[in-house]
């Protein structure tokens, strides 16, 4: 029995030892996998930031860490977030080891596939992609694929850009923030795309409200005018429109589309329809109101600012605090809602134009408090400088 002892317990440690090789190599097989697959490259870095067009849509390098040349597959895509306009490619290319620096010239027939015949038009013939932003990834496939590997596991890498061509439609007519007196005022503008023959466009008017800035206007606000089938660079404000307003600011906008895909727009542009005879009249700059004596017997117009003459005869300093309202009695906000007063003859201006937007020829109230309870009361009628020849 003590002769078969060592025997015995050899053996089972073969057994055992052989059971770890197994499972050791087994384990292993991944990682080959995993070195096979990363073995593997795409840099976009050389079209980061660029708008692709076909003579550049090919201008990356592929990377091959293997010691062999091999034959992959190579797959591009473009998708527009938010959106059913894509198209892919994919072709075959022989990778040397190192890196290979790829162009249109290295691919002879690649596979293309477009998401609507309007895209590939405008991208093949036209060199141009839609307005908005896209992801561009290039995958890397490898020769042949085991049973461990799964799509998605290929190198890929990617890329964003948007597409915002302002500068390709230019709004001509009426002048950013003109003066105009016509009701149906011509809209026109100027587009430097070569193919502008073929593009339909978008024209809208809306109105800017308190507070806005055109861009939130033309984007927030109703239009009160739109046309979505343009054919020609101009329109006329039509008659059956919902009629324009004297006074009231307009912002207007034009789009342009290649069968239905949208290519851009211009800026927002501002104008108002103005009453020479009524600006003939009006005063071109304010003067200071006497709030204790005057203003219970004027009417006063506050051309940009309200100028404010205080006399302080009871303290040697007084802060004295503001509130607008309009014609209605709803609170207006201001940015400066107190000023610092002292013994004597105090001036104080308000400036209109940079503490809110008021309607030109609008009436209001500003009640002013001082530090002793009392109240001022001042009903003005605003003037936008603007207005005023």
């Amino acid at each position: 029995m003590k002769h078969h002892t060592p025997v015995d317990r050899h053996c089972s440690w073969g057994s055992g030892g052989f059971m770890l090789v197994l499972l050791w190599l087994l384990s292993l097989q991944p990682q080959a996998v995993h070195a096979q697959q990363t073995g593997l490259g795409v840099d976009l870095s050389l079209i980061d930031g660029v708008e692709l067009t076909p003579a550049n849509i090919f201008n990356y390098r592929l990377e091959n860490r293997g010691q062999q040349s091999q034959n992959v597959l190579v797959r591009g895509r473009v998708y527009y977030r938010q959106s059913a306009l894509n198209f892919t490619y994919e072709y075959h290319i022989s990778l040397q080891p190192g890196v290979t620096q790829v162009s249109r010239d290295m691919i002879s027939a690649p596979t293309w596939n477009f998401s609507g015949p309007a895209l590939k038009e405008l991208f093949q013939q036209y060199n141009k992609l839609p307005q908005g932003t896209y992801e561009y990834c290039v995958s890397v496939y490898p020769p042949g694929t085991s049973p461990e590997y799964t799509p998605g596991d290929e190198p890929q890498s990617c890329v964003y850009q948007t597409v915002d061509d302002l500068f390709l439609i230019n709004l001509l007519s009426p002048d950013n923030d003109a003066k105009i007196y016509e009701y149906n005022p011509m809209l026109s503008w100027v587009v430097n795309y070569p193919f502008a023959s073929e593009l339909t466009y978008r024209l809208r008017v809306a109105e800017l409200k308190t507070g806005q800035n055109p861009q939130n206007a033309i984007t927030r606000n109703n239009a009160m005018y739109q046309d979505n089938n343009v054919m020609s660079t101009s329109a006329v404000y039509p008659v059956t429109a919902r009629p324009l307003q004297k006074w009231q600011p307009y912002v207007w906008t034009v789009d342009a589309y290649y069968k239905g895909i949208l290519l851009g727009g211009a800026e927002v542009w501002k104008f108002t329809i103005i009453d020479d005879s009524v600006m003939q009249a009006l005063p071109k700059e304010s003067y200071y109101v006497d709030i204790r004596n005057e203003v219970r017997n004027i009417q006063y117009d506050a051309v940009g600012k309200i100028r404010i003459k205080y006399q302080q005869d009871e303290k040697e300093t007084d802060v004295m605090s503001f509130l607008l309202r309009d014609a209605d009695g709803k609170q207006i906000s201001l940015k400066t809602k107190s000023y610092p007063a002292i013994l004597g003859d105090n001036r104080i201006d308000l400036d209109l134009e940079t503490e809110v937007r008021l309607k030109h020829l609008g009436k209001y109230e500003l009640q002013v408090t001082n530090s002793l309870g009392e109240h001022f009361m001042v009903p003005f009628r605003y003037i936008n400088p603007d207005f005023v020849k």
